[in-house]
């Protein structure tokens, strides 16, 4: 499906069903700002958002689909599997008039130096740097709704086992990446930015236990995960071995310490402090019961 020739879409977000992209789509809409989405699967379409709101179908595999869903668009959020996808992209983008990449990378990618995986998302962010078109890129922590995946141990055991053990981290709702997104992408002084993202709060797993269970009001504990266990079930979810190979990697980092910092990132560019992992457990408390 291509876009209608009189629909005014300049905003183009890759990744709509994601943790990020579906709450950055809610809020451009929000925002009344016309946006287009590219969709594999035409059964995940969603309905059309007073008139705001168009679907496109196209894999960013297939670079022969990406040309009719990028025509007009001058502004992207972009989030890829693997550098290829950004390869595939970028040869459309140089021609068809893309003006902006607002790219979701990781927190590791703008560190010096490099480490975990961050290596491959500062290999994308390179490719984007070299191809001329202006870009802002995303560097968010763990994801807060990362701990949706600990539901099941809670519910049937009461713990979390998990790695991590006593290091520290600023786990980040994806609500406020998409905030930060949506104003990159809706207004200037962006281009050139790298944003480490994170939430307000220093945390160890244990402390995100003991703030479901508070939450939740019943006891859970937490159980340090040894790499060995951790690899292997995320193996078993059927996650590609490199990417396995970097989170474990980057639960070692966390360990260190590396990630014991937060920026104020999110309240410079979007006036509004980040959320804590307590408002984003009380937002989702049904998903723990």
């Amino acid at each position: 499906m291509l876009p209608s020739k009189d629909y005014q879409s300049k905003i183009l977000v890759i990744g709509a069903t994601g943790n990020v992209g579906k709450e950055l789509v809610q809020q451009l809409i929000g925002r009344k700002l016309r946006t287009r989405i590219l969709v594999r699967d035409p059964a995940k379409m969603p309905l059309n958002s007073d008139g705001l709101l168009e679907t496109v179908i196209g894999d960013l595999d297939n670079v022969e689909t990406l040309a009719g869903a990028m025509n007009g668009i001058e502004k992207m959020f972009l989030i890829t599997g693997n550098t290829q996808q950004d390869k595939n992209v970028l040869q459309i983008g140089k021609t068809s008039g893309l003006q902006h990449i607002v790219k979701l990378s990781t927190q590791e990618s703008g560190w010096t130096p490099v480490k975990g995986h961050g290596l491959w998302h500062h290999e994308r962010e390179e490719l984007i740097k070299e191809s001329g078109i202006a870009w802002t890129f995303l560097r968010p922590c763990m994801f807060m709704n990362t701990a949706i995946s600990w539901a099941p141990m809670i519910k049937e055991k009461g713990v979390v086992r998990y790695p991590g053990g006593a290091g520290k981290i600023a786990p980040i709702d994806p609500w406020d990446v998409a905030a930060v997104a949506a104003t990159a992408l809706s207004s200037r002084g962006h281009e050139g930015m790298g944003y480490e993202l994170t939430g307000p709060e220093l945390s160890s797993i244990r402390d995100m236990t003991q703030i479901i269970s508070k939450v939740i009001g019943k006891q859970v504990s937490y159980v340090e995960e040894s790499d060995t266990d951790f690899i292997n079930d995320l193996l078993q979810a059927r996650l590609p071995k490199y990417v396995a190979d970097g989170l474990v990697a980057t639960f070692g980092f966390v360990r260190a310490g590396d990630f014991a910092h937060t920026t104020n990132a999110v309240e410079s560019v979007t006036g509004s402090k980040p959320r804590t992992f307590e408002h984003w457990c009380l937002e989702n408390k049904a998903a723990f019961e």
